[in-house]
């Protein structure tokens, strides 16, 4: 059978105290920096996350500036081909115009110089006429 003296409530003391003292040295300390280490880690976690969403919603923003320079470039590039054509246009109608009126001009100093030939000619046709007539005939006229 158990006896029950008085070492058994001194040991249920000493238990005590001893669990006591351990609380507040040990465990209590322990449990606070496990506590606070949580709420770090917890606090990093919703930093990352926030960092996260931040960089998810940069990159976004970034890819979609990206994509509204290369359709302005595009716009422009087009707007600049046009315009070349449009240039390219214009100097082809003034290079037709120049070659045209070079063209009329000298059609005119041809025909003004036919015009001349044929005077010149014609002031000399008798006497070629009489020269061929005198060359045919085989005496003189």
């Amino acid at each position: 059978m158990l006896s029950f003296d008085i070492t058994l409530i001194i040991q249920i003391i000493e238990a005590l105290i001893l669990t006591a003292i351990l609380n507040v040295i040990l465990i209590k300390p322990v449990m606070q920096v496990l506590k606070e280490r949580k709420q770090k880690f917890d606090g990093l976690r919703e930093e990352i996350e926030r960092f996260t969403k931040g960089a998810e919603e940069a990159l976004k923003q970034y890819h979609q500036r990206l994509n509204e320079v290369r359709m302005e470039a595009s716009r422009k590039r087009e707007e600049l081909k046009q315009q070349g054509r449009a240039e390219e246009r214009k100097i082809l109608e003034a290079a037709t115009k120049e070659a045209d009126q070079l063209k009329h001009q000298m059609l005119s100093q041809l025909a003004q110089q036919l015009q001349q030939v044929r005077q010149a000619l014609q002031s000399q046709v008798e006497t070629f006429a009489l020269s061929i007539a005198q060359k045919l005939l085989g005496r003189s006229l």
